[in-house]
């Protein structure tokens, strides 16, 4: 099974590539259960990996997109301007994204997004040396810290917090193993190497004998 460093991975959650990345500025969020409590009407509502969008271009209806699904990695792929992070934006927000990217690709690029539904929530896995392994929900952004901290924490004797696992699957469906140290996230040194989950992630906690 491959094996990779957190510190090597896109913003998208895979091995990077070559080839420039582009950050999305991201909105201030709802999370837990008050995310969930949020009708897909609402315009506080947070797009999520799975929902079914449509993307309508007023004036240009050959572009419009139904039933467009939100990739597990967050991102949809449109005509002209290829892939786009959708999730963890509002639709006026990801309205906007896409507006200023089909700038010089139309000449009048109105768009609207509409969320049309949303899938049941996604599954994260939380085993090792915690003190509440088992299967989680995964509503809206989950990092390793946040999932590990849904388990109950981890045991403060026994876990290597500086040998983390987090097992995932590529898009080609084949699993990889993320080296994630800990250690340097919770003493505020690299805070990077806590990264974001992607869902049916498994955080693997090992045990050390030290």
């Amino acid at each position: 099974m491959k094996t990779v460093d957190a510190s090597s991975l896109e913003p998208n959650g895979y091995p990077a590539l070559s080839g420039k990345t582009t950050n999305v500025e991201r909105p201030s969020k709802v999370q837990g259960k008050e995310q969930k409590q949020i009708s897909i009407d609402d315009p506080r509502y947070i797009i999520q990996p799975g929902d079914q969008l449509s993307i309508k271009f007023f004036f240009n209806p050959e572009l419009n997109e139904e039933d467009l699904v939100v990739r597990p990695d967050g991102h949809i792929s449109l005509q002209l301007v290829h892939e786009v992070k959708a999730s963890d934006l509002t639709p006026a927000q990801l309205k906007g994204v896409l507006e200023k990217k089909y700038v010089g690709q139309l000449k009048n690029p109105e768009i609207a997004v509409i969320v049309r539904s949303i899938r049941e929530p996604y599954r994260i896995y939380v085993d090792g040396e915690v003190k509440t392994p088992g299967e989680y929900e995964m509503v809206g952004s989950l990092s390793v810290l946040q999932a590990i901290a849904r388990a109950g924490g981890m045991k403060e004797d026994t876990a290597k917090k500086s040998d983390v696992k987090v097992i995932r699957e590529d898009q080609d469906g084949q699993r990889f193993v993320i080296n994630v140290d800990l250690d340097g996230a919770l003493n505020g040194g690299d805070l990077s190497q806590d990264i974001r989950l992607l869902p049916s992630d498994m955080v693997y906690v090992p045990r050390s004998f030290w």
